[in-house]
C-alpha cells in the first residue's frame, strides 16, 4: 500500500484547506475581564481522524467520505494539522466550514481497485485550555440584547424542547430563591444532577428523560440545556470523542457575553473545566449537505457509489506522540 505522508511544514498547498480550521493566535492566558472564563494552557496531544477502507471482494467506485474535525476556538482551543496520510486512491480531498464552527473533511476516491486498501488519515495536534471560573459571577446576567449567533441556541434542537409547558414550569419552581442568573443555572444544573439517575440506555430527549426521572449522559445534558432554553438562557451540547456535557451564556454588565461550561454526569464540574480531549463540535442543531434533517451531532458520512460493498474503518483515536 502507497501511502503519501505529508508534513505539514512542507505541505504547501493545503494552507488555504487549513485556514479552515480558524486563524486564531492564543499565547498563554490573556488580561482580561473580571467577569470572563480564565483559560490556562493544557497539554497538547495527537487526534487522528480519518477512513480506512478495503475491497476485498472488488472495486468500488466513487466514494465520497466526510467527517467533522477538531477546530480553533478563539482562547480554548489551538489546532495544527501534524500530518496528513493518503493513499494513491484519494483524488481530491479539502476542509468544509459550515455554521456555528462546524469543521469537515471531505474526501473523494475515484476508484478503489479489487484487493486495495485506500487510507485517508489526517493527525491533528490539539491544545485544549483548561477553564476556570470567572472572578465575579454575581453580575453576570442574560439580556434581550443577544448577538443574533447566540440567540440560536434558544430555538429547538432534536430532542431539546425550547418552549415546553411542563419544562418551563419546573424551570422556574427549581429557579425561584435565586439571587441572580449564575445561582439561577447552578439550581438547574444541581436539581438535574441530583434527580434524574444516569442510566445507560437509548437515548429519550429531554422532556422524556424529565418525566422518566433517569436517562443516559446525553439526555443529561439535554434535559438541562432544555431548562436554560425555556428559562431564556443560551445553552448548547459540547461533544468531545465519546463524550458530551453542556455550556450556557451570561454576558457581563457591559453587554460582552461568555460561555461557562458544566459536565452533568461524572464530577461535579461547574462553569470550569478541565478535560484534554479535542472539543469536535458545540451546537446539537446543524445542517449539511449530506443529510436532509438537522443532525444533533455530524457523524462520519460514507458513499459509495458504485461496484461492491466495502469494508470499512472510522478513525477516531489519540496517537501517541
Amino acid at each position: 500500500m502507497q501511502i503519501r505522508s505529508i508534513n505539514r511544514r512542507c505541505f504547501l498547498k493545503s494552507s488555504a484547506a487549513f485556514g479552515a480550521l480558524g486563524s486564531y493566535r492564543v499565547h498563554g492566558q490573556q488580561p482580561q475581564s473580571e467577569f470572563a472564563p480564565v483559560y490556562v494552557d493544557g497539554v497538547k496531544r495527537l487526534w487522528k481522524v480519518g477512513l480506512t477502507l478495503a475491497a476485498p471482494a472488488g472495486f468500488c467506485a466513487n466514494v465520497y467520505f466526510t467527517a467533522n474535525v477538531p477546530a480553533n476556538w478563539k482562547s480554548e482551543q489551538v489546532v495544527k494539522v501534524a500530518n496528513e496520510q493518503f493513499t494513491r486512491h484519494v483524488g481530491q480531498y479539502k476542509y468544509r466550514d459550515g455554521l456555528n464552527g462546524l469543521k469537515q473533511i471531505l474526501v473523494f476516491m475515484p476508484q478503489v481497485p479489487i484487493r486495495h486498501t485506500a487510507m485517508a488519515h489526517v493527525t491533528f495536534e490539539v491544545e485544549r485550555k483548561i477553564v476556570t471560573a470567572p472572578q465575579n459571577k454575581e453580575a453576570l446576567k442574560v439580556t434581550p440584547d443577544l448577538p443574533r449567533e447566540v440567540r440560536f441556541f434558544l430555538g429547538m434542537s432534536p430532542l431539546i424542547e425550547n418552549r415546553n409547558a411542563l419544562l418551563l414550569k419546573k424551570a422556574n419552581e427549581i429557579t425561584a430563591d435565586a439571587a441572580n442568573d449564575w445561582q439561577r443555572v447552578e439550581l438547574i444544573y444541581d436539581w438535574v444532577r441530583e434527580n434524574i439517575m444516569y442510566q445507560n440506555g437509548p437515548r429519550k430527549g429531554a422532556l422524556a428523560t424529565f418525566r422518566a426521572g433517569f436517562g443516559e449522559k446525553e439526555d443529561l445534558t439535554s434535559l438541562f440545556i432544555a431548562f436554560c432554553r425555556n428559562l431564556k438562557i443560551p445553552a448548547r451540547t459540547v461533544w468531545v470523542p465519546e463524550h458530551n456535557y453542556a455550556e450556557f451564556y451570561l454576558q457581563a454588565p457591559d453587554r460582552q457575553g461568555y460561555w461557562f461550561p458544566c459536565e452533568l454526569s461524572g464530577r461535579r464540574s461547574f462553569g470550569e473545566m478541565n478535560d484534554n480531549r479535542p472539543m469536535l463540535l458545540r451546537g446539537d442543531n446543524f445542517k449539511v449537505p449530506e443529510k436532509p434533517e438537522p443532525q444533533r451531532f455530524v457523524a462520519e458520512h460514507l458513499k459509495v457509489k458504485g461496484g461492491s460493498k466495502p469494508q470499512v474503518r472510522f478513525i477516531r483515536e489519540y496517537v501517541q506522540a
